[in-house]
């Protein structure tokens, strides 16, 4: 059950999430038509990285670095619960 500070929390990366696809839509429209999509989440992971060079979220931890299918990537990222809204 989450509490109140969690909600709030999951809140504030929602509007945050938010404000990055509009400003990654409006900046690199052209680009992220231009790419695949996991080329796309590789780049977005490189500039997560660069900001948080010591952090891994606790969502990552033990996360596969394997190499997936197109279809595989986008049915994980459109199931995930910081990606979805």
């Amino acid at each position: 059950m989450n509490t109140s500070r969690e909600t709030t929390h999951d809140d504030e990366i929602l509007v945050l999430r938010q404000q990055l696809i509009s400003s990654l839509k409006f900046h690199h429209c052209e680009t992220l038509q231009k790419i695949p999509l996991e080329s796309a989440v590789r780049a977005m992971t490189a500039a997560w990285d660069t900001c948080h060079p010591e952090e891994v979220p606790p969502y990552c931890r033990g996360t596969s670095t394997a190499i997936i299918t197109h279809e595989q990537a986008a049915k994980s990222i459109r199931e995930s619960k910081y990606f979805s809204g």
